[in-house]
């Protein structure tokens, strides 16, 4: 194995390294807070690109983390909160979506509690908490754990923060990695399709960042607040 090779395999590994430990925060996050409120288990669900479909992004449950599994946005508990941005509590829930995950899971959901991860009046995803702890109270999640659940979700906003920026900069990192090895003629480097495309749509916001640093505060923060504006709207 080349230097070159060698150096940018360990920039790779590094990166990964660097994301998986912002996804252990996250699922150590839904651990704290199914403790607080007495779950039984907890996870973190992200939209699909087009906001049709909930991804599980971290579960304390193996069966959901990591999977492939999705929940339709439209007819499901997790997908009306996503929506709605309210936090709601079932007990024994029917939907295709529940269902889906129990089967999945090898699980029954008796108590669902759903809540939305908002910051800023924007959404980053769905918190969800299934059934209720050993030792706990066999009855629904309470008005005072639903609230508590609610307070966590705004916290998980900023947790869900710093992780897109890390996958943002593991991304851009990413592709340089793969111009870098073009550049010195190494084979064996690529990635596979999904993460090349992945990687891809980050291209122009990486140019952006890049640009940015070198102008005025003033500039810069009008730049900022327009990829706000651009976030807004795609919401």
């Amino acid at each position: 194995m080349s230097n070159f090779e060698t150096a940018l395999r360990r920039i790779r590994k590094h990166g990964e390294v660097i994301l998986d430990d912002a996804a252990e925060m996250l699922r150590q996050l839904v651990r704290d807070t199914s403790d607080a409120i007495r779950a039984s288990e907890g996870s973190i669900l992200i939209p699909s690109e087009d906001k049709t479909e909930l991804r599980f992004l971290v579960s304390v449950n193996p069966a959901l983390d990591p999977s492939d599994i999705t929940v339709p946005v439209d007819g499901s508990v997790s997908g009306y909160v996503f929506s709605s941005r309210q936090a709601i509590a079932k007990v024994r829930p029917d939907s295709i979506g529940v269902s889906k995950v129990d089967q999945a899971a090898k699980l029954t959901t008796k108590y669902l509690l759903a809540v939305p991860i908002v910051d800023d009046d924007r959404v980053y995803g769905v918190a969800t908490f299934v059934n209720r702890a050993e030792g706990a109270a066999d009855e629904p999640f309470s008005i005072e754990e639903v609230k508590m659940a609610q307070g966590f979700g705004e916290i998980y906003a900023t947790g869900m923060k710093l992780y897109r920026k890390l996958e943002f900069s593991t991304s851009v990192a990413g592709l340089e990695i793969l111009e870098h090895a073009c550049e010195f003629g190494l084979e064996g480097m690529e990635e596979n399709d999904g993460a090349s495309s992945a990687a891809a749509k980050y291209r122009l916001p990486a140019l952006l960042a890049e640009k940015s640093l070198t102008l005025p505060e003033r500039e810069r923060k009008m730049l900022y607040r327009i990829a706000d504006l651009l976030g807004e709207f795609a919401d």
